[in-house]
Order: structure tokens, then sequence, then C-alpha cells
């Protein structure tokens, strides 16, 4: 009896994931999965060069007068 339902559940799970991977709607979900994902990781990445660019004149103008030799009292 269980065997039989287990069974009958898988072959159900079985066809409904063969059936969203056959269907055009679930592939448009995935590819559009795909290229949110792709989207983000482009975006993090363009951040982060910004962010860097951005320390990097701010790292200049706190050492302005050191890279002249001047001596700074704290």
């Amino acid at each position: 009896m269980k065997k039989k339902f287990i069974k009958q559940k898988k072959k159900i799970i079985l066809s409904k994931i063969k059936a969203f991977f056959s269907d055009e709607y679930g592939g448009n979900l995935i590819e559009y999965a795909l290229l949110i994902g792709l989207a983000l990781f482009i975006f993090f990445i363009i951040v982060g060069v910004m962010t860097s660019l951005l320390d990097w004149p701010l790292d200049l103008a706190n050492n302005f007068w050191e890279d002249f030799g001047a001596i700074l009292k704290n």
C-alpha cells in the first residue's frame, strides 16, 4: 500500500518536472532567472569598481601633505 502510494506520487512529480522543462513557459522562466542572475552579477561588478574608484581619491586626499614630505602632528 505504502509503496504504491510513493510510486504514484513519484510518477506525478516526475511528470510535472518533465512538463515544466518541456513547456515553453517553463523554459522562459528559467531563461529569465538566468538573465536576472547575470544582470545582478554585472551590476555588483560595476558597483565594486565604482566604489573602489571613489575610495582612491579619498585616500589621495588623506595623504596629500604626506606625499610632499610634510610631517603631520595628530
